[in-house]
């Protein structure tokens, strides 16, 4: 299971990962200061992140609104509090508890937070300057130390943790003194801000394996208080905190996984923040005393094609471009997610931060989209006609809505689809697999740095099918230049390569994206949607950013 959570960070796989955040009508910026993450050089002025000095932490007789406790609900718990095995809404409780050393916002802004400051040397080499009179919430002294423990944490988390430090190299990243790290990266990468912005740092001194997993200590604005697995999640404000006090004194955290619950809970009062099924968007809005907000995220729907010699697919792609052409996404939109959303023009959504126009319909499959006859002459070409094909889903709600819709319209070019629904585990199996005998999935794709390289790296060197000789066309050849999509730091020489790779990503139909959903939340009004803020490394609402509405 932690092999299979690891994999929805890196790649636009099968699974869908509920975001439980929350906002206002649109997302806020930050204050200013904040500096674009992909480029090379440290922001001038940090934004956000606690006191404007290391030395001068709010004190503990802050005032504190009459309005004093936020309930929240989350879609599902991962079972422990080790923030390198964190997936769900635990992570977005725990970001409150642990830091990082920066943030990253949906608007792109870098936040400091345990550093106060980084001087590159070159594109993969800089100095980390921490911030000084910082505790954990144990009153031990935060130092360099605990960056390096909690790297080698990370580093031996499996397929979980270890993206989140993937960056980093772990023998040449020395401390120098216990507020400065040499911190140096195996490669320049145009991630590097966001994936290290989900690397919460630990107490060395008093990190014990199986009590951190229930009681997690951390630097951050909120002290874990109860923690019921499976139920509930319970925060107090950190009254040492060495940063801004938080506005909110008390966060609840309530497990409420069916979104009836989550609808009655706002209905009632009972939660404040809740994440808000497609279906039930209407009647929140409708609700008063209840904001909602729908945007965009990391998460799109997407085809999947095996790419195994047991495969109809296997070294065909006339066959995947049939499967392509014989379904309408704008059906699938109005029907699976009655509208709420767009219709997509490429493999990776829009949102990425370095997304060009020109990336839209680069190849027929998506410029040309539904053409029944046209997927009817491939599939006679490909001698896919005639066939009995197997669809994969991993038994979500909307992901069989949807394989339903793909069995009809495949029938039309005479090509029988055998759907198969399982749970996530094995779906996630059988998709890494090169001897599973399935032929396509559906399922939803995620972008999670909001970087396109991630999807032309991550999404093609993974799999073991793609790294055969000869899986699709010019294959090797593709895997030898991916990484420079992550690792290019000029601007211009990137957009060509993702230009290039993009363009043969699509052509060989590797995964085939349909349409990019809105992720709704709703809030109360307790909560000033001005101040909503989202993390880009997590999806989910920075919990420290919080202000009780006047």
């Amino acid at each position: 299971m932690m092999k299979s959570k690891l994999l929805a960070i890196l790649l636009c796989a099968v699974l869908l990962i509920s975001i439980a955040a929350c906002g206002g009508s649109s997302v806020p910026t930050t204050s200013e200061g904040g500096e674009s993450p992909t480029g090379s050089a440290p922001p001038a002025t940090p934004s956000g992140g606690g006191a404007d000095t290391p030395d001068a932490p709010s004190t503990p007789d802050a005032p504190v609104s009459v309005t004093d406790t936020v309930n929240v609900a989350i879609t599902a718990d991962d079972g422990t509090l080790a923030a390198e095995y964190l997936m769900t809404g635990t992570y977005m409780a725990m970001s409150a508890v642990m830091e990082p050393l920066w943030d990253v916002t949906e608007a792109n802004e870098v936040i400091m937070v345990l550093a106060e400051s980084v001087e590159w040397i070159d594109d993969a080499h800089l100095t980390v300057h921490l911030r000084q009179g910082v505790k954990f919430s144990n009153g031990n002294p935060f130092t360099a130390s605990d960056i390096l423990f909690s790297l080698g944490l990370y580093k031996v988390a499996g397929m979980t943790g270890q993206p989140r430090v993937q960056t980093i190299d772990p023998e040449k990243t020395k401390v120098i003194d216990d507020h400065t790290l040499d911190l140096q990266l195996i490669a320049p990468s145009v991630a590097h801000w966001q994936i290290l912005s989900q690397f919460f740092i630990y107490d060395e001194e008093s990190y014990d394996q199986e009590k951190n997993s229930r009681e997690p200590i951390g630097t951050g604005p909120y002290k874990l208080t109860e923690y019921i697995p499976n139920s509930s999640i319970k925060l107090e404000r950190n009254e040492a905190y060495w940063g801004e006090l938080p506005d909110i004194k008390n966060i609840n955290f309530t497990l409420l996984a069916e979104p009836s619950q989550r609808v009655n809970a706002l209905d009632t009062g009972l939660v404040d923040i809740a994440p808000i099924a497609i279906e039930d968007v209407e009647y929140i809005e409708s609700l008063p005393g209840v904001n909602l907000d729908s945007r965009f995220t990391q998460s799109y729907t997407m085809l999947g094609f095996n790419f195994g010699a047991k495969s109809a697919f296997y070294k065909n792609v006339d066959a995947r471009q049939a499967i392509i052409h014989a379904i309408d996404p704008q059906v699938i939109l109005d029907v699976v997610y009655l509208g709420q959303g767009e219709v997509m023009h490429a493999a990776v959504p829009d949102i990425c931060f370095d997304y060009e126009d020109r990336f839209n319909d680069l190849v027929d499959t998506y410029a040309i989209g539904y053409d029944v006859e046209l997927a009817k002459q491939l599939a006679q070409s490909s001698g896919l006609a005639g066939q009995t094909i197997s669809l994969m889903t991993a038994g979500t709600s909307d992901a069989i809505k949807m394989a339903e819709i793909v069995q009809s319209m495949v029938s039309e070019i005479g090509v029988t689809v055998e759907i198969n629904n399982y749970d996530n585990a094995i779906a996630w199996q059988m998709a890494y697999d090169p001897e599973s005998d399935y032929d396509f999935s559906i399922g939803v794709g995620i972008a999670p740095n909001r970087v396109v390289g991630d999807l032309l790296l991550n999404g093609v060197r993974y799999f073991p099918q793609l790294n055969v000789p000869g899986a699709f066309e010019g294959n090797m050849e593709y895997l030898e230049r991916a990484p420079l999509t992550m690792s290019t730091i000029d601007e211009q020489e990137r957009s060509e390569l993702l230009y290039d790779l993009l363009r043969q990503y699509e052509e060989n139909v590797i995964q085939h994206a349909m349409c990019n959903i809105l992720v709704s939340n709703a809030y109360s009004t307790v909560i000033d949607p001005g101040s909503i803020v989202y993390s880009v490394g997590t999806g989910f609402v920075r919990l420290q950013d919080l202000k009780l509405a006047s």
